[in-house]
């Protein structure tokens, strides 16, 4: 079976999303309080789609809901991106980050690596809203990670929900928000890469795309 090319799809969005970049207002999840730290996305998201650039992200931890195909609201996860070229053309790598972060949670201070021990003190801090960005040394390529909770938008998948642990997202370099790339600038690979074990079909034309 041939391997996806996750950095040819990624040059597809990207020149895609440049030429117009999502300008919608975003729907206010019913459940979200303002106390709660992701409330801080109604205030940013403008200048995250208007600014960011698209990136992939790993699912880190989700709410079980989001990974149901059933009418439900938008929910939150704890996802790991990279701003580096390599992470993105070799996202599904990026898990190791997340087993090295979350797995090293519960362990003493000392059985910890020094370059890990600052990392997982934040997840500790804040373990269900996590935010934090760092260096990670990931198969001989020192990349610059984040760390972080976003709403996936569940109208933006093509299926909507989680089908997939990898998905492109819009974030900047200077703000904590990230948020959902909307499925109308994914490439038809990539709808079709996430889509690979859901249990919608979603392998609809694609008119409005110039591959």
């Amino acid at each position: 079976m041939k391997e996806f090319n996750y950095e040819k799809a990624l040059v597809k969005m990207r020149k895609k999303y440049k030429r117009k970049p999502y300008k919608e207002s975003l729907e206010h999840a019913l459940w979200m309080k303002r106390d709660d730290k992701l409330y801080k996305m109604y205030e940013e998201y403008k200048d995250v789609y208007q600014k960011g650039d698209v990136y992939y992200a790993q699912v880190v931890m989700a709410n079980p809901m989001m990974k149901d195909d059933s009418e439900f609201m938008d929910g939150p996860a704890v996802i790991v991106y990279s701003y580096d070229e390599w992470a993105n053309a070799n996202p599904e790598k990026l898990i190791e980050v997340a087993k090295d972060i979350v797995g090293y949670r519960n362990a003493p201070d000392e059985s910890i690596p020094d370059e890990l021990l600052p990392s997982v003190r934040k997840f500790r801090e804040d373990s269900d809203r996590p935010n934090f960005r760092f260096e990670y040394l990931l198969q001989g390529h020192k990349i610059k990670v984040h760390f972080a909770t976003m709403l996936v938008t569940r109208k933006f998948l093509p299926t909507g929900y989680l089908s997939g642990d990898v998905f492109p997202v819009v974030a900047t370099e200077d703000m904590a928000t990230v948020m959902t790339l909307p499925n109308t600038y994914w490439c038809k690979d990539m709808k079709k890469k996430f889509a690979e074990n859901a249990r919608v079909d979603i392998l609809e034309e694609d008119d409005d795309y110039e591959e």
